[in-house]
């Protein structure tokens, strides 16, 4: 267990050792034995902070009180960059958000260390309408911990205007994608394409490498054994490493970077999650003018940037708490949270608004993409998913920036990574 783990189970067990066992008795505020819900409810995300989207995000919450009068909900603003240690240091403490949401990598620490309350019931009486099977990602030993906030694909996007002055067309492969990076950047001087590539952006390169791996029909295990080095993955670096060393790849662009130019004509190609492309929209490149198709990779596969919701086990208000997580499952409430986070996916397969789809075409390429996406936690080694992920990059980039074959470097990450999980 990790010194962040375990002094969180340490502080939870000695918190419910002092309030009794399974949490606060005093749940001040609960609906209590089939009564309305009542009391404030904390709630907590940094994307209350998103600019032009923080404020849209907290009214689609407060819609639950707009059916349960005697509920308020209790805004709690944490920056991104400091969410998990925020968040850590508050439930080590036994305090913390009633509800909150979830970054998939956080998740497993959280369920080790006794943080989540139990949903199970919550969902069997929410009967949710197309529960998507992504929300098993958040069941540990059967008992469902979280459900889907949001689940956001990824998909290779281009502009339109620059392929059509470097006469290319959209890639289809790897081959292809190298091609006309090279075309663009020859024919208009403009970067071709470009991904994230380097160990200062690690948590999501982490993802956004993961798309390469998963789309060769790779794993990082089987569920029981780690398989950093086998033939697919291998294949997916060697595939990577081609990209990263032809003309036309933005070397050294890091996602702010690279996602400013393309807002501003700059870059040809990208794959990213579809939350970074509907921020680039721009006057220079409009919703219209953007391109999209599935990942240019054999198998077909991809991740997600996933991110769940759940009760804090030491709310003093969890009847209410697991209420909202119950409304936030019904019908109307998931149809407004697939407006509102548009263009991500939901906890149920509700459709965002036609307006919406219609106004950015770009969407669809992916909305396919998901079908076939999957969490870059690694199965069977969930809470340690983090130190692997820093072994595992740390050779991808020795693979990329120096002279280290792709089999020599996860085959020194295999070794790692093995004795890390002894």
């Amino acid at each position: 267990m990790s010194r962040l783990k375990a002094s969180l189970a340490i502080a939870v067990a000695a918190s419910f050792a002092l309030t009794g066992c399974g949490g606060n008795n005093a749940e001040t505020g609960s609906a209590g034995k089939g009564g309305a819900p009542s009391g404030e409810l904390s709630f907590a995300t940094w994307q209350f902070l998103e600019p032009n989207r923080g404020e849209k995000i907290f009214e689609a919450i407060n819609g639950f009180t707009t059916v349960n009068k005697d509920v308020t909900i209790k805004k709690v603003e944490v920056a991104r960059a400091d969410y998990e240690k925020t968040l850590s240091t508050q439930f080590g403490a036994g305090a913390g958000p009633d509800i909150f949401v979830i970054p998939d990598a956080f998740f497993p620490q959280l369920t080790d260390a006794g943080i989540l309350e139990p949903l199970d019931d919550v969902v069997s009486a929410a009967n949710a309408q197309g529960f998507r099977d992504i929300n098993n990602n958040y069941k540990v030993d059967g008992k469902q911990y979280g459900v889907v906030w949001e689940v956001v694909p990824y998909a290779t996007f281009w502009n339109k205007d620059i392929l059509e002055k470097a006469g290319v067309q959209p890639p289809t492969d790897v081959k292809s994608l190298i091609s006309a990076a090279d075309k663009i950047k020859s024919a208009t001087g403009k970067t071709g394409f470009t991904v994230r590539h380097q160990m200062n952006e690690e948590t999501p390169w982490w993802t956004d490498f993961s798309n390469w791996v998963f789309g060769y029909g790779g794993a990082w295990s089987d569920g029981t054994k780690l398989t950093i080095n086998s033939p697919e993955n291998v294949e997916a670096l060697t595939a990577f490493k081609s990209v990263y060393g032809a003309p036309g790849f933005g070397k050294g662009q890091d996602a702010s970077t690279y996602r400013s130019a393309f807002s501003a004509g700059e870059l040809g190609m990208a794959i990213d999650n579809s939350s970074a492309v509907m921020t680039l929209i721009s006057d220079k490149v409009p919703a219209t003018g953007i391109g999209s198709a599935v990942l240019p990779f054999p198998a077909g596969g991809s991740a997600f940037a996933g991110f769940s919701i759940g009760v804090n086990a030491n709310s003093k208000n969890k009847d209410a708490a697991k209420e909202y997580i119950k409304w936030l499952l019904s019908s109307d409430a998931q149809q407004t949270m697939a407006n509102t986070l548009f263009p991500s996916a939901t906890a149920t397969n509700v459709q965002a608004s036609a307006d919406l789809t219609s106004a950015n075409p770009w969407v669809s390429a992916f909305s396919e993409q998901v079908n076939n996406a999957s969490s870059v936690n690694i199965k069977g080694f969930d809470v340690k998913t983090a130190e692997i992920r820093t072994l595992v990059l740390t050779q991808v980039e020795r693979a990329l920036t120096q002279d280290v074959s792709p089999q020599a470097a996860f085959d020194e990450a295999q070794k790692q990574a093995e004795a890390l999980v002894k």
